[in-house]
Parts: structure tokens; sequence; C-alpha cells
């Protein structure tokens, strides 16, 4: 990557959640690229792989990074064990939300469908990470198809359970995003769940988020609740 040389590029403004910098190229068009080479990426050993991606993370642009993810999502299906350090090592170089989400939805998730107690105790450890992407990853793994299955409604309340009081905004809005998703799964366990957290006077960041596909009676219950008095 260092041959090309780094084009003029949009630069994030100092103090942005978002440090990459940015060359300009659309999701699209590096999903694109990833197909192109899944094949040679396929060819390499686990190793090489890995360092590919790490080379990539350490690039330092968003394009490379999501690079990095979708080339290993591709790949995916072919990984034989869960090499939590490795994988914990990848998420700790992520510099924002959107290359985590996808990590969370183009690698954990399919490795959850083959190794679901490696990744479940994986991510249960990331909980309590310094890395804000650790925590975030730690829940939003629980987001999407994995969410609507209803096949992990309880792991995903746990996980959201141990953030519910995080104090990064990112991470509280991965936590709101999860219970959304878990309740087209398991909608009225969810959904008391997100009672109780207005009871314990839980942000309304995470509440809000998740009652974004409710409506109606139930959805007027709910933000009705206020926090319960301290005894």
């Amino acid at each position: 990557m260092e041959a090309l040389g780094r084009p003029r590029a949009s630069k994030v403004p100092t103090g942005s959640v978002e440090a990459y910098w940015h060359m300009g190229v659309v999701t699209p068009a590096v999903r694109k690229v990833a197909r192109r080479f899944s094949r040679q990426f396929g060819s390499l050993t686990w190793q090489e792989q890995t360092e590919a991606v790490f080379s990539l993370l350490e690039y330092g642009s968003d394009e490379a990074a999501h690079l990095a993810v979708f080339l290993l999502g591709r790949t995916v299906d072919s990984i034989e064990s869960v090499a939590a350090d490795v994988l914990g090592s990848m998420v700790e170089r992520f510099r924002g939300w959107s290359v985590t989400d996808a990590f969370c939805i183009e690698v954990l998730q399919p490795l959850l469908e083959r190794y679901p107690a490696a990744v479940l105790s994986m991510t249960t450890h990331w909980a309590t990470a310094a890395s804000r992407w650790k925590r975030r990853a730690s829940v939003v793994i629980f987001t999407r198809k994995v969410g609507a299955s209803g096949r992990y409604t309880q792991e995903g309340l746990r996980a959201a359970d141990r953030l519910a009081d995080d104090a990064d905004d990112l991470v509280r809005k991965g936590v709101g995003w999860a219970l959304k998703d878990l309740m087209r799964g398991e909608r009225e366990t969810v959904l008391q769940y997100v009672a109780d957290l207005r009871r314990r006077g839980v942000t309304s960041v995470i509440t809000l988020y998740a009652l974004r596909d409710v409506r109606g009676h139930d959805r007027q219950r709910v933000l009705a609740i206020k926090p319960s008095s301290a005894t």
C-alpha cells in the first residue's frame, strides 16, 4: 500500500471520533475490490492473511480498513478456529464505528454461527476492555440477522446489560441498535427489558434507539415509564 502513496484526501477534523483519512472511494467500490482479490487473499496462509489485514489497518485510511475487513469476510469460512488474541488486536487498531460494525457483520457473525461458545466468550471479555471499539463490537455482534433470528436473545440481553451504563456515546448507540434488532427476534422479552432500562434511568440514547421500530400503545407505554425512586 505504501507504494501507492497517499493522494490528496479529505482529513477528518481534529478531535473527531473518525481518525481515518479518506481517499473518497465509496464503500461499494471497496467491496468490489475485495471481491476481485478474494481468491488471491484466500490462497494465503492464515498468518499471511493477518499480516495483510494489519498492514491495511495501519495504512490509516477508511477505505484500507474497510478493505481489510471485507477481504477477511470473503474468506471467513476457511477460518478453522477463533484466534481471540489476533481478532482482538485487529479491533484495537480500528479508528471508527463503521469499520467496527462492518467487522461484526462480515467476520464475527459468521464465526458466531460456527463457533458460538468461543466467540461469545471472546466478546464477553471485550465488554470490559479499554477499547471503545471492543466494547461496541461486544454488543453490535447481536444486530441484523443474528438479532432477528431469536437464537441469541438472552446472550444479547446480557451483552446489553454489561454496557447499559457505559459512558461512551458510540457504545450506547451500539447497545440501542442491538436491542432494536433483538426485538425482531423476541419482541416481548426485549420490550420488557427496555422498559426495565427506563425504570433504571438508563440514558435515552439507548432506549429511544431500541424503540425505533415500536409504534402505537407499546411505544407510548414504555416511554411513559419514569425512573424508579432510589430507596
